[in-house]
């Protein structure tokens, strides 16, 4: 996957770059790569690209232009330095920085190093040898005061640390002050601690914003898939790519096109007006000049791959297709036939040449959707899934997708892997994933899952659909869904978000999702009670993945929302009852006193803070747990966000010391006493099954007096 374009040089103190040195001398690069698009350190503008593997990154650069000119040879030796020294040198040690920084941080290193370098020249410092240790202290109140984000200005005093740890390798006119920057001392002690709340900052997607995205995502791979699929079979040709029908001409491949006048063409419109009429497909037509309908030339200089003013002007050709006897209808309609069903009706009535091109889009979109989505992958984890990463584990009978990931992803000595390291543990998914990444295959022949394009899946070979358009996609996926909804007067359009929907937004959802509706089902059949396990175990078993975070973050937030809503009810009389009334009391007005307001800034302090045991409070159905393992007489299985036990609430025990019952489980309680008098009172009820249903009738009514009747 890799390959090193230059002999690895071992970067030391006094070894400067000259114009000719490679940009990227110690880096790794992707095989392939030629010598032609690797930059050198006399250039203004530097390819990083052939370092960068992320299939969905789009091409990376740094432009040194931007940097005011007196520093612009410094930025661009320092920067050589940043990407090829070797890492653990003791220049960065003295910064308390660890490794080199990742390729594509390089980018955003370079411009954040320009605040620096813009500042010094706006002040008309010569040199970066000319700043003294009170310059720097200038610098630091410039930073306090310039409207930035608290991170940023952390980020700004960052660079500016990283050149100084490189001062022993910089030419004595770009070395900082001997002293470190501002005494040594640290961000947090120079700018105060963030303020930065601890919620996630990634806005989740409103819950029936999802619900139906993921509903219609459904409905195109399992329902709309196959059609898809057979209209890219068919459009793919139509588009230039018809088998056999290409000319070389320099470096591109064009169609090489037949002329209409040349007799040899009258064979082929004969067969396909004779397929037309075998298959009783009208022949297409268009609005012309005059405003009347007549012969759609363009399309069928497609099916024929003529051109079509040669088509129509030369040969006789135009009176063979009028001579047929076929009717011309308006539009450019395709063989393929629907089949796939909505309300027991065909989802389309047929499908035009024209709109292939977006309802493939739209198809591999619901494919996006349902993989990404689902398993709980990073939106660049799912861009980088290649063809065949769907299996079966005959062991555990459980779907598993395979792939590569990079957050996380270092060797032996912590730096970086720049190429991604291959998942140990796959991520284990709902077969719909798996049919997901099947539709999604038939769609193209290119290896990436998701290429850049779907007609011409090799344009960039090796590359895959980036974020930009992905994000695109996703939004006018739903605006496809709810114009569709609109002309066919359907009330199951997807609610529209405030916020524009993005990849990034899927594994906030998601965690959000699985702690508001463990049990719930979403989108019509997938249930969110299963599918927990399977991605809190099977994808975020690794607290590498980062996902447990989103969750801890969810869980506590879901867990304070119960909690306030708990006080509020006690607060206007509501009656407990059971063995733990006292407990759940105490730990509902204690919690709230506690917890409301405080603000958490890791998953880890989050994680911590819920084995807290006010917060130990799990509602259940007919019964609330006021959870203490000691007591506790169900199966206590391992948190799924941590190493934490929690009680198993479809294992609960009657006997348990740890139930307490609110009004609403009273409520829940009622309800299902009321369904068992419909059966006792029923004399046709099996015998076994009325004294079963005659006991347990008996048990709710005594719990429901016990309620109801004085406190104990």
């Amino acid at each position: 996957m890799t390959s090193q374009a230059f002999a690895r040089v071992a970067v030391k103190p006094g070894m400067l770059p000259n114009a000719d040195s490679p940009v990227l001398l110690n880096r790794d690069i992707r095989r392939g790569t030629s010598r032609a698009e690797m930059s050198i350190f006399g250039d203004d503008r530097w390819n990083l690209s052939p370092a960068i593997f992320e299939n969905h990154l789009n091409a990376v650069s740094l432009n040194f232009q931007l940097v005011p000119e007196r520093f612009r040879h410094f930025a661009k030796v320092y920067i050589w330095f940043e990407l090829n020294c070797d890492e653990g040198q003791v220049i960065l040690r003295r910064a308390s920085i660890e490794g080199l920084l990742a390729v594509y941080t390089m980018v955003s290193q370079l411009r954040i190093a320009r605040t620096f370098l813009t500042w010094l020249d706006e002040r008309g410092f010569p040199t970066v040898s000319a700043v003294t240790p009170e310059d720097l202290g200038h610098f630091l109140e410039s930073v306090q005061d310039a409207e930035m984000t608290h991170d940023h200005r952390c980020n700004v005093l960052q660079a500016v640390r990283r050149i100084w740890a490189f001062r022993d390798m910089l030419p004595p006119d770009g070395r900082l002050p001997e002293m470190p920057p501002w005494g040594g001392k640290d961000s947090r002690i120079l700018l105060g601690k963030s303020e930065r709340r601890a919620e996630n900052r990634t806005p989740r997607i409103p819950e029936a914003t999802m619900a139906m995205t993921l509903f219609w995502a459904l409905r195109f791979v399992q329902d709309f898939g196959d059609d898809l699929v057979a209209v890219m079979d068919e459009a793919r040709p139509l588009a230039g790519l018809h088998p056999g029908r290409f000319s070389q001409r320099g470096r591109t491949a064009l169609r090489d096109l037949r002329t209409g006048g040349r007799g040899s063409l009258a064979p082929h419109v004969d067969a396909l007006i004779a397929e037309f009429r075998r298959t009783g497909r009208p022949l297409p037509g268009r609005i012309g000049a005059d405003g009347s309908l007549e012969l759609d030339w363009p399309y069928l200089g497609k099916l024929l791959d003529c051109t079509s003013n040669g088509l129509k002007n030369h040969g006789g050709h135009d009176q063979r297709f009028r001579a047929s006897g076929l009717p011309i209808i308006l539009g450019d309609f395709l063989a393929v036939q629907p089949t796939g069903q909505l309300d027991g009706n065909p989802w389309m009535e047929r499908f035009r040449n024209r709109d292939a091109r977006t309802l493939t889009r739209m198809l591999s979109t619901a494919c996006f959707i349902v993989i990404c989505y689902l398993t709980g992958m990073r939106p660049g984890e799912a861009l980088n899934l290649r063809r065949g990463c769907a299996s079966r584990n005959k062991a555990t009978q459980l779907w598993e997708v395979s792939g590569l990931k990079w957050k996380g992803a270092v060797d032996e000595n912590g730096a970086k892997i720049p190429e991604g390291h291959h998942r140990d543990d796959p991520w284990i998914a709902a077969e719909v994933v798996a049919l997901a990444v099947s539709v999604q295959e038939r769609l193209h022949d290119a290896d990436m899952l998701f290429p850049p394009s779907l007609l011409i899946p090799n344009q960039r070979k090796g590359k895959s659909r980036s974020f930009s358009p992905v994000n695109d996609d996703l939004n006018d996926f739903v605006a496809w869904v709810n114009t569709y909804c609109k002309e066919n007067g359907r009330n199951d359009a997807i609610p529209i978000d405030s916020n524009r929907i993005t990849a990034r937004r899927f594994r906030r959802t998601l965690a959000w999702f699985i702690c508001r509706r463990p049990r719930g089902l979403v989108a019509a059949a997938i249930q969110y009670g299963h599918l927990q396990v399977q991605i809190t175990q099977g994808y975020a078993g690794t607290y590498a993945s980062g996902f447990p975070d989103d969750m801890a973050f969810e869980r506590w937030l879901a867990r304070l929302d119960e909690l306030e809503e708990a006080e509020r009810r006690l607060k206007n009389g509501e009656k407990v009852s059971g063995p733990a009334a006292d407990a759940y009391r105490s730990r509902v007005t204690g919690g709230c006193q506690k917890f409301a307001g405080r603000v958490l800034r890791t998953g880890k302090e989050a994680r911590h803070v819920m084995a807290n045991p006010s917060l130990q409070i799990y509602p259940g159905k007919g019964m609330t747990c006021v959870f203490a393992a000691a007591t506790a007489l169900c199966e206590l299985s391992p948190g799924l966000d941590d190493a934490r036990y929690t009680p198993d609430i479809d294992d609960c025990r009657p006997g348990c010391l740890n139930i307490v019952r609110t009004e609403e489980n009273i409520d829940e309680l009622r309800a299902e006493a009321d369904r068992l008098r419909v059966t006792v009172d029923d004399e046709a009820s099996p015998p076994i099954r009325l004294r079963r249903e005659r006991q347990r009738l008996t048990y709710l009514e005594k719990i429901i007096d016990d309620h109801t009747g004085p406190p104990a």
